[in-house]
């Protein structure tokens, strides 16, 4: 007698789910591409609002689960630190970025740090300093709003930013840290954390008050 070989059904194995988070991030990418490839076709103040939107949504943040270890550190330090009121921590994909109002550093159109300027940027120094973090690399760049600027020593907002930048960074070695962990970018305003203008291209006042910025990027 014979017996009738019995048919298991197929082991479904677990696949590896890891690259549905890259994949997640490519999609925004291309998502912002295509606004800004739509919009630059025929240049508006609605069109120029969406674009700024998009740029601002697919590249100003990074969940945190990305982040090296050490960052998250670094980050954990400077949350239990008393930075001030007018610095801002987050991330991105370069690693922690602190950003500071410029209304706290410098007066309007100016690059010399205000007295109540230095005062942060000697409390942010020690944690640049920490042993932990001496080996990471720090950007530190200026950014303005979209409004020109009124100045008799600038020319245009690239100048201003890129002197703000170095000043800080002149501040930062003052306080001991090495000149050649540094590096000091003017960025305009280029790089908006926030949108400038709504969509239908009407001016956000406090929007752009937070894009007048100083950030420092540490990275590993």
């Amino acid at each position: 007698m014979s017996r009738k070989k019995q048919h298991s059904e197929p082991h479904e194995e677990h696949a590896d789910e890891t690259w549905l988070i890259p994949y997640s991030d490519l999609l925004t990418l291309l998502l912002a591409l295509f606004i800004v490839l739509f919009a630059s076709s025929s240049l508006d103040k609605e069109k120029a609002a969406q674009m700024e939107y998009a740029m601002a949504a697919a590249f100003n943040s990074i969940p945190t689960e990305q982040l090296n270890g050490t960052i998250l550190s670094f980050m954990d330090d400077a949350r239990e630190m008393d930075l001030g009121e007018g610095v801002g921590l987050g991330s991105d994909s370069r690693g922690a970025v602190l950003d500071i109002a410029d209304i706290n550093l410098f007066e309007q159109g100016e690059a010399n740090i205000t007295p109540e300027g230095v005062k942060t940027i000697k409390r942010i120094a020690p944690l640049l300093s920490n042993n932990r973090y001496k080996r990471f690399r720090v950007v530190v760049e200026g950014h303005t709003d979209d409004m020109p600027i009124v100045s008799n020593t600038f020319a245009s907002s690239w100048e201003l930013s890129a002197a703000r930048a170095a000043a800080v960074v002149r501040e930062f070695i003052k306080a001991g840290l090495k000149p050649d962990r540094f590096q000091a970018v003017g960025m305009a305003n280029i790089a908006p954390k926030y949108p400038n203008r709504d969509l239908n291209g009407t001016p956000i006042p406090e929007n752009r008050i937070k894009n007048r910025r100083i950030s420092v990027h540490v990275e590993i």
